[in-house]
């Protein structure tokens, strides 16, 4: 857990491996029994509250990958079964529930979602990620752990600049988000792994400390 601190307030990161199942009991252990007033994840609204509503309806929870979650998830399968959604999300979203706990969304809705991709992403990088994805088939991936798995799949996939732009946008907006939505307490969020040392910079750019 990283524990960030500004003027005696507290915002507290766990960062994830995405879709990798082992890791609900990695985050149910660092916070069961942990005070606090909000519970923040790293994804839109709507995914929130498609998250809260398959939750409260007791749905099966698999969702079909596209192409690039697919060869994802066949190199993460390597460390543990790999599931979609990633249920650590769907844990701490349960736990939230359960406990009474305010959980929100902190990453781009799909509008601004948009917009950023539209503004970072060129037509011509549109095209020659797809031929990058494509040849992520045939890509070796050899990592003794799923994070270092996790951080070197996010170079591969957004190695293209305006791809690397958006996701730094996408870091930008995690941070001023968790400041935001600090002023309402103890505030604990999840995070992907390979997006924390971004939204931690972020941070420590409006003078937040890492304690």
């Amino acid at each position: 857990m990283h524990t960030l601190d500004k003027d005696r307030t507290q915002i507290h990161l766990i960062d994830v491996v995405k879709g990798l199942n082992s890791e609900v009991d990695t985050v149910i252990d660092q916070i069961k029994g942990f005070d606090f007033d909000v519970g923040c994840i790293a994804i839109s609204k709507n995914e929130l509250e498609g998250l809260k509503n398959m939750i409260e309806d007791g749905k099966d929870f698999s969702i079909e990958p596209n192409a690039p979650e697919r060869i994802y998830a066949e190199n993460l399968s390597k460390f543990g079964e790999v599931s979609l959604p990633p249920p650590s999300y769907i844990a701490f979203v349960k736990y939230c529930m359960e406990q009474g706990i305010k959980i929100m969304a902190v990453d781009m809705d799909e509008e601004h979602y948009t917009m950023a991709y539209c503004e970072h992403v060129s037509g011509t990088q549109w095209i020659l990620q797809s031929v990058r994805e494509k040849r992520l088939k045939t890509k070796k991936f050899d990592f003794d752990d799923p994070r270092d798995f996790a951080k070197a799949w996010d170079k591969s996939i957004n190695k293209l600049k305006g791809y690397q732009d958006l996701e730094e946008h996408r870091e930008s907006v995690i941070a001023k988000n968790l400041v935001r939505i600090s002023k309402k307490g103890v505030t604990l969020a999840l995070i992907e792994v390979e997006r924390v040392e971004g939204v931690i910079k972020n941070m420590q750019d409006m003078g937040w400390e890492v304690e």
